[in-house]
């Protein structure tokens, strides 16, 4: 990717440029048409500028493209893609209308179609807000792509996220003449071998992990050996194998499923003649494309550096290749071709960085405490269910897929409680196998949640068969934050989906707090789960006795509101209540607590 700015560009200065430059950076998740961080900085750079600006990004959420004009002035890269008359280029732009009109032009129809582009976003800013959104998609006519298309709109950003754009897409190249089958991620698959020394369950999980990624799994392959070779990982006899394997399946890519050395990794590469990348690097680049939010971004990059720093010697070739694929997202190659002080010094502002991120979780901590509201903490491993429990309890709207590490960004709701206790629920990033110890270091501002939790509730996917080798790399990685002897309830989720009665009790008698049972898609045992946790944090409240005057009917609402309200009489001077209030005492109402005249004995006191 060569980070150029395309356009109208006279007149910008080099700050401005330097900031278009940036966009290359941005990403969203493949399933999504645009994200609300792109929209933001879309947004505003219009506003700064007083210009349309226009990114193209392609089928992987990545930006390839950045234009300053209207869609016209940068039919650049699309139409390079172009791969015949029966594929789309596998690119949308995303361009915006310092107007305030969100209306697709004749400039961006024709656009959609002279680049055959999968979709046509238009946004109409004015007054540094978005307005309005329009979305064209292509659409087939006896088998041709038809002018103008198929237009949507006026849309929120909201409803651009959801907007099921791809259903659509692959609809259009399937009458263009395409199968279903020829296309699934916008690009081919990079075609990928899997090796590992492990275990079978541990091949099964890279290769979903690979799938997450955007690989195709060709073959894998597996031996045993108690520890692996110092030079190779695996045998000389095997790579042989595996050389073989690759020439004859035509595989792009290895992927290893444990760390692989500096040394191992030259020596693998001189061998096999294929890129090839670890499990640790693969699950960084499923990081990389999945952060969305600028602290994400920033915890990725860091890892990815970490990681990479040791991995520079001998890769003068291969960084400065400015190609993509798997295990090359994230910081970005033109970053890894400066020398080793150049990425040093990168660090060194990113740990800067975090750290006044991790300065401010601390000072929300604070604040929480002195209002006393408890925090509980969604653990587990990756794709238990956890954000889809924080959506079923809370109402939240946070993304729940059936995909390894949905979640990144950590998330607090507001969850009460049956006696209107409130407590704040925290939906935290999944833990899986051999999490990379540099994603853990990197991550500590966003685990730290975890480490103040007052409760955590340990999410296990009931329909798994490997339940407790997955609760066991949990533990491993809550013995490494040092969160491991917290007060936890085990929630067996998915109960809903065929599970194995006798794999359950194991579980069970592993455990040695309290089990409960639940299907967060369903809804079932979740009252139950709320009083668990009331139980598990002996959540009282304190008592209020008094009459509150008829003119704060406001502090009325409010106890009704915070409490639950045991007796209530109205008086001549007001309102006699009696009411068990959750957290602290307010002080505006604890200013009318006093004698009430109640028949002694009738409450319990504290």
């Amino acid at each position: 990717m060569d980070r150029e700015v395309y356009g109208q560009i006279k007149g910008l200065g080099r700050s401005d440029l330097e900031t278009l430059r940036s966009l290359y950076a941005l990403a969203v998740d493949r399933a999504q048409l645009v994200s609300e961080d792109i929209v933001s900085v879309l947004v505003a750079l219009t506003e700064k500028l007083r210009r349309e600006i226009a990114v193209f990004l392609d089928r992987h959420g990545r930006v390839v493209s950045v234009g300053v004009g209207d869609a016209g002035t940068a039919p650049l890269l699309a139409r390079s893609r172009r791969r015949g008359d029966l594929r789309l280029s596998g690119l949308r732009c995303v361009h915006t209308h310092p107007g305030g009109s969100g209306m697709l032009s004749s400039v961006d129809l024709a656009a959609l179609l002279s680049m055959r582009l999968d979709a046509m976003v238009a946004l109409g800013v004015r007054d540094g807000r978005l307005r309005e959104a329009f979305v064209a998609l292509p659409e087939v006519r006896e088998g041709r792509l038809a002018d103008g298309g198929r237009t949507y709109g006026p849309m929120t950003v909201r409803e651009l996220e959801r907007f099921d754009w791809r259903r659509a897409v692959d609809e259009v190249e399937k009458q263009l003449g395409r199968t279903p089958a020829d296309f699934r991620t916008g690009e081919q698959p990079e075609k990928a071998l899997l090796v590992s020394i492990d275990s079978e369950e541990s091949l099964d999980e890279l290769a979903r992990l690979a799938e997450a990624a955007g690989a195709g799994v060709l073959h894998k392959v597996l031996q045993r050996r108690a520890s692996p070779d110092a030079a190779l990982a695996i045998g000389r006899g095997k790579v042989r194998e595996l050389a073989l394997l690759c020439q004859s399946l035509g595989a792009e890519l290895v992927i290893f499923d444990d760390e692989l050395t500096p040394v191992q990794a030259r020596n693998l590469h001189k061998e096999l003649g294929c890129r090839m990348i670890d499990r640790t690097a693969l699950i960084l680049d499923i990081f990389a494309r999945r952060a969305r939010t600028r602290e994400g971004q920033l915890q990725v990059e860091l890892a990815q550096l970490r990681y990479l720093l040791p991995r520079l010697t001998g890769q003068g070739e291969a960084l400065s290749r400015l190609g993509g694929g798997i295990g090359t997202r994230g910081p970005g190659e033109t970053k890894l071709e400066t020398d080793r002080r150049h990425i040093r010094r990168r660090i060194e502002d990113i740990s800067r960085e975090l750290e006044e991120v991790r300065r401010h979780r601390q000072q929300q901590r604070r604040k929480r405490q002195q209002g006393e509201i408890p925090v509980v903490a969604l653990v587990g491993y990756t794709n238990a269910g956890k954000s889809t429990l924080l959506n079923a309890l809370t109402g939240a709207d946070v993304l729940a897929a059936d995909q390894l590490f949905a979640t990144l960004d950590p998330t607090t709701r507001r969850l009460l409680l049956p006696d209107k206790q409130p407590v704040l629920l925290t939906d935290t990033v999944g833990f899986v196998r051999k999490l990379p110890h540099q994603l853990v270091a990197a991550f500590r501002a966003t685990l730290e949640e975890v480490q103040q939790a007052d409760l955590l509730l340990h999410v296990v996917d009931a329909s798994s068969a490997d339940m407790m080798g997955q609760m066991a790399a949990v533990d491993n990685v809550l013995r490494e934050l040092n969160a491991h002897n917290k007060k936890t309830v085990l929630v067996l989720n998915k109960m809903d989906c065929p599970v194995q009665p006798e794999l359950l009790e194991q579980v069970r008698l592993s455990f040695a707090g309290p089990v409960l049972e639940i299907s967060a898609r369903t809804g079932s045992g979740l009252e139950q789960l709320k009083q668990e946790i009331a139980r598990q944090l002996d959540l009282r409240g304190w008592l209020f006795q008094g009459v509150i005057p008829y003119n704060r009917a406001d502090l009325l609402a409010l106890v009704h509101r915070t409490g639950q309200v045991e007796q209530e009489e109205y008086l001549p001077e007001g309102i006699r209540v009696v009411a068990r209030l959750a957290g602290r005492p307010d002080p505006r109402i604890r200013h009318y607590q006093g004698n009430t005249g109640f028949t002694p004995g009738a409450i319990d006191s504290d």
